[in-house]
């Protein structure tokens, strides 16, 4: 059975993507603005469920809250840097990248100090 907390990342990525695909759409046509906005809302949604988990397995040690703090800060960073020169969905891909490398490098730096 489903409850509401699984509906947030549905909830909270809709927004932007329907945005971005009014963007798109009055500049470049509507099948471009369906890649962007499901470029926009493939990203947000995986941050947002990658920012859940974390959230959860947080054992409230100093390194699972920085690891919680990367995860929550450097995606949208990077994607407001790159968003500002080309479009959204070109910023949202730049913040699944790097919220992916922090991520995996947060990842491998927990199993090489904990071992799990």
């Amino acid at each position: 059975m489903r409850s509401l907390t699984d509906f947030i990342p549905w909830i909270l990525a809709l927004p932007p993507a329907l945005w971005e695909f009014a963007y798109v759409a009055r500049r470049y046509g509507w099948i471009l603005a369906a890649c962007a906005a499901s470029v926009v809302f493939g990203g947000m949604f995986l941050w947002i469920i990658t920012l859940q988990g974390v959230a959860e397995v947080v054992q409230h040690s100093a390194f699972g809250v920085v690891q919680a703090l990367l995860l929550l800060v450097g995606p949208p960073a990077a994607t407001v840097l790159v968003a500002k020169r080309t479009g959204l969905a070109a910023g949202v891909f730049a913040g699944v990248v790097v919220g992916s490398c922090v991520f995996l490098m947060t990842a491998a730096i927990g199993i090489g100090i904990y071992g799990e």
